[in-house]
């Protein structure tokens, strides 16, 4: 018998998007059901993707996770360098300075700084701030099967892989997080394209104890170098004992028995004497991959399943939490019945070219990687290996210094030719992965900046739309809220004073969507303000 279940959106997938996914629905009220194939979440000590970024960042204090994922997160105190060398015991190349979580500032008009927090961790905490919330129903051992879509909605076929059974469940909406491999995308036909970049390897161990010389010590990553290249990097994950290493630049698969994994960690560490234990290993594809379309009627694509990326950067997971934050209001928006109908067709406009952007600043980083040509002579003994090992550090600290170190790509990304934005003709700024300027330019993320109050103002922003009047208390903008009270559009005004909101924010009257980005600023009501609410609700 088949089983039937009923829930306005469905989430495919439990991996640290999906969940968000089901989080940031539940912090606006909405309920959801997150169907996952394998039969526990945060099941295994999965060490991959752990940078959050300050636009992250920012939006886990919103879903009030900030100070759980800061207690369990990479140490505050333990420096964010990299170090370029041969080993963790052998020849120095240069090194990477990042100061510690504690000490960092953030830039200016951001609210947070970065931040670190292994995934076995923050899927955790994950699970348990969405079952906390109460209106998400999560099943294991629930596959998908297929999909089918009609005027009222879609149904959804999952089967048990233990007993194969069947269940259909019928939803408004479903979202596919369920990764690069995506079943959901790949029913659709929804090609999935862009560069093969190479075949990884990586090994997570053990180690309860390692003293480093001086030189090497307190390190965050290793790019492992010889005279090949970078062939490896060995990250510390928790901060504590856990190690992930990653062989980099095969250009055939790499199978399961190809490696001797304890032979590669001895020679990352360039030691025999540090003692290991192997706990899991996972041959992986690098990839710059691109879905066609990030929506197929009720159905939509976030994270891995819509784009995939070299982690070099750490901006998969970080641009798949930004699927989060502008798809959720939108579902909402679409639930509650006062969306337009070109809104949900933003998310597409508004995201894929942010894929697109991120996935080759990724790249970018990675070719720095593999570039061959400047390694000679850095395993030589006497002044010529000095020289060489001098020329490759610098090198590498000029090329890899937007990788560690990027907040115009967390904070600068913008959303050009939405149908849910209003521009003003203001040229568009810069887009540099290092250097973010802050902007109310309609598409930007409304910047921080600090209130009378000591609070930001991004805690303004979130629930609904929140019309910022900046020193302009006498402004009248009755007729904005009466024109967002006719389309039923939640709307509230904030005054905001102070010479640095003016300075920051530029208009008297600046429109922020509860995603924290602009549609709209202007020093007046408009004479139409209907059309201003129609154009940013997706007409």
């Amino acid at each position: 018998m088949t089983e039937m279940y009923d829930t306005p959106v469905l989430i495919v997938g439990a991996g640290p998007v999906g969940l968000t996914l089901a989080l940031d629905l539940a912090w606006r009220g909405c309920a959801s059901m997150i169907v996952e194939r394998e039969p526990d979440i945060a099941r295994e000590l999965r060490a991959k993707a752990s940078g959050l970024d300050e636009r992250s960042f920012e939006l886990f204090r919103r879903w009030g996770l900030h100070e759980r994922i800061t207690a369990v997160g990479f140490p505050s105190d333990y420096p964010g360098d990299t170090l370029y060398c041969t080993s963790l015991n052998g020849l120095v190349m240069g090194r990477s300075h990042l100061p510690p979580v504690k000490d960092e500032i953030p830039p200016s008009g951001a609210s947070e700084t970065r931040n670190t927090v292994p995934q076995w961790e923050l899927d955790k905490l994950l699970v348990q701030a969405v079952t906390e919330r109460g209106l998400t129903a999560i099943r294991c051992n629930a596959a998908f099967d297929s999909v089918t879509q009609s005027a009222d909605g879609v149904s959804t076929r999952v089967v048990d892989p233990r007993s194969g059974t069947m269940s259909t469940i019928r939803s408004r909406y479903v979202v596919a997080c369920d990764g690069a491999g995506s079943a959901v995308r790949r029913y659709l036909g929804i090609p999935f394209e862009g560069p093969q970049l190479d075949f990884s390897l990586s090994v997570t161990v053990r180690i309860s104890r390692m003293e480093l010389p001086p030189r090497l010590a307190l390190g965050q990553r290793y790019l492992l170098v010889d005279e090949s290249g970078v062939w490896g990097i060995f990250t510390f994950m928790d901060g504590h004992e856990i190690w992930r290493l990653t062989v980099v630049g095969a250009q055939d698969k790499l199978g399961v028995d190809d490696h001797d994994d304890a032979a590669m960690v001895r020679r990352a560490l360039g030691s025999d004497d540090i003692e290991f234990e192997l706990l899991r290993r996972e041959p992986w594809r690098r990839s710059q991959c691109l879905a066609a379309s990030y929506r197929r009627g009720s159905i939509f694509l976030a994270g891995d399943s819509a784009h995939t990326m070299s982690p070099t950067g750490g901006h998969g997971l970080n641009t798949g939490i930004g699927d989060v934050s502008d798809l959720g209001w939108m579902l909402e928006a679409a639930l509650d019945g006062w969306a337009g109908p070109e809104l949900l067709d933003a998310y597409e406009l508004e995201r894929r070219p942010v894929g697109l952007r991120n996935g080759l600043k990724a790249s970018g980083n990675y070719g720095d990687w593999v570039n061959r040509s400047h390694f000679a002579g850095v395993m030589e003994d006497g002044p010529t290996g000095a020289a060489a090992r001098e020329r490759t550090g610098q090198m590498l600290i000029t090329a890899l210094a937007s990788e560690w170190h990027s907040p115009g790509t967390a904070l600068g990304y913008r959303y050009e030719g939405s149908p849910a934005i209003v521009p003003d003709g203001t040229p568009e700024p810069a887009d540099d992965p290092v250097e973010y300027i802050p902007t109310t330019r309609p598409g930007h993320r409304a910047p921080h900046v600090t209130l009378a109050s000591g609070q930001s103002i991004v805690s303004l922003f979130g629930r609904c739309f929140v019309l910022v009047r900046v020193d302009a208390g006498e402004l009248d903008t009755g007729p904005f809220e009466a024109a967002a009270a006719a389309a039923g559009v939640p709307l509230k005004v904030e005054d905001v004073d102070g010479s640095e909101v003016a300075a920051l924010y530029e208009r008297k009257l600046v429109m922020v969507r509860p995603d924290g980005h602009v549609a709209w600023r202007g020093d007046a009501v408009p004479d139409d303000p209907a059309a201003v609410i129609d154009a940013m609700r997706g007409g």
